[in-house]
């Protein structure tokens, strides 16, 4: 089996099993992995499906109200592609979270043919596993981040100049469109506008101040509209509750920033002791040694990083995402700094990261070893997602 058809054939094992692990976890799971916003989005989408429109009853249940405290775009896309597959919002929600997946294992094949599984692998560290296992907005967010970060490079590159500015217009409105902090995004095309400005080429700073423009525009639009309907842009006053003081704040930022790095399994100060995660951890330490020992025998990974603009765009855009949520959640109360806020920032640095790792040459054996052995972390980790309890209990059932 020669090496394209054997990397296509391990990319396609992946997603069968990834996918059927991410089916087997919500099958068992008590509320079918659902939170309070996930089953706001199934009820707009069942909303739209009876005709209702983008209303949805309040907490009371005595009138309805206009959809605004989250963006209609990932209700919208259950709704059609209920209607598409005649599943109903909740099937309709869990396979669309798949498609998604399937597409970001397509396009990091279209990356790096031949080591696309390693790539993909990363969707099985823990944070991934939630993210897409939950009716969350984060799995299609994810998905438009790396497309971005592909784009942005083509542009960085020169090709398809045209086409590539109006497919970045067109990510950044999905990305806002999805979820409000997506309008982050603008500041991509801006940022490289100012690049070429910089370096003289104005026609195509222009071009790329009217895609970060553009977007802006229709934020604002849509945002107005919500304080017509709702009274308030994003659907209730995000200021009103008082957020941690510094240390706690800090505290937090950092422990969720140890776990998006812990890939295996996260750490709970209340699960300690926790002899599973001190082995996962050490096992991963362990893993990243060999890794680094192995790559600079021959390269200098940094020196390498710095020139692969797609690993540098995809660390640039993770970093653009982490600075807005941070400013974000420092004067608004909402959900934790967590797997679920920063997944957008871990996803792609690990992708820029690994993708430096993957496409370097493959003359030194030291160097398919540290490739093989990334691989291995990610699917330790994801086989390690299985629902441990559950097969354990179902195995003294049988005995």
């Amino acid at each position: 089996m020669d090496k394209p058809i054997r990397a296509d054939f391990l990319l396609l094992l992946l997603f069968v099993v990834t996918a059927a692990i991410i089916l087997f976890r919500i099958s068992i799971h008590g509320s079918g992995y659902l939170t309070p916003d996930s089953e706001a989005y199934l009820e707009l989408a069942q909303n739209l499906k009876d005709g209702h429109g983008f209303y949805v009853l309040n907490a009371e249940g005595t009138e309805r109200r206009y959809f605004s405290t989250w963006p209609v775009g990932y209700p919208v896309l259950i709704y059609l592609f209920s209607e598409v597959s005649q599943f109903n919002v909740f099937l309709a929600s869990k396979v669309l979270n798949l498609l998604f997946l399937g597409l970001g294992f397509l396009l990091l094949r279209h990356l790096c043919l031949l080591y696309a599984f390693v790539l993909a692998s990363i969707y099985g560290a823990y944070t991934f596993m939630e993210v897409y296992s939950f009716t969350w907005s984060e799995a299609p967010f994810i998905l438009g981040l790396l497309l971005l970060a592909y784009l942005a490079n083509q542009v960085w590159l020169s090709i398809n100049i045209n086409r590539n500015i109006l497919l970045i217009c067109l990510t950044c409105i999905f990305l806002f469109l999805v979820r409000y902090v997506g309008a982050f995004s603008f500041g991509v095309p801006a940022l490289l506008g100012l690049y070429f400005a910089y370096q003289r080429k104005y026609k195509l700073s222009v071009k790329l101040f009217l895609a970060a423009l553009v977007p802006a525009i229709l934020a604002g639009v849509y945002l107005y509209n919500n304080y017509q309907q709702s009274g308030f842009t994003t659907g209730f006053d995000r200021l009103e509750a008082e957020t941690e003081d510094s240390q706690s704040f800090v505290l937090m930022m950092l422990q969720g920033l140890l776990n998006e790095f812990l890939i295996i399994r996260e750490f709970r100060l209340s699960n300690q002791p926790d002899y599973l995660f001190y082995f996962t951890t050490v096992l991963q330490l362990l893993l990243m040694a060999f890794v680094i020992v192995k790559i600079r025998r021959h390269y200098s990974f940094w020196q390498e990083l710095k020139n692969s603009s797609f690993s540098l765009a995809c660390i640039g855009i993770g970093i653009l995402y982490f600075a807005a949520i941070l400013l974000l959640r420092s004067v608004s109360h909402f959900d934790d700094l967590d797997y679920r806020l920063l997944s957008p920032f871990s996803f792609p640095v690990f992708i820029g990261l690994i993708y430096t790792l993957a496409t370097l040459p493959d003359i030194h054996k030291d160097v398919v070893q540290a490739k093989y052995a990334v691989f291995t972390l990610f699917m330790i980790s994801l086989f390690l997602s299985v629902p441990k309890n559950f097969i354990f209990s179902q195995l003294q059932q049988l005995l």
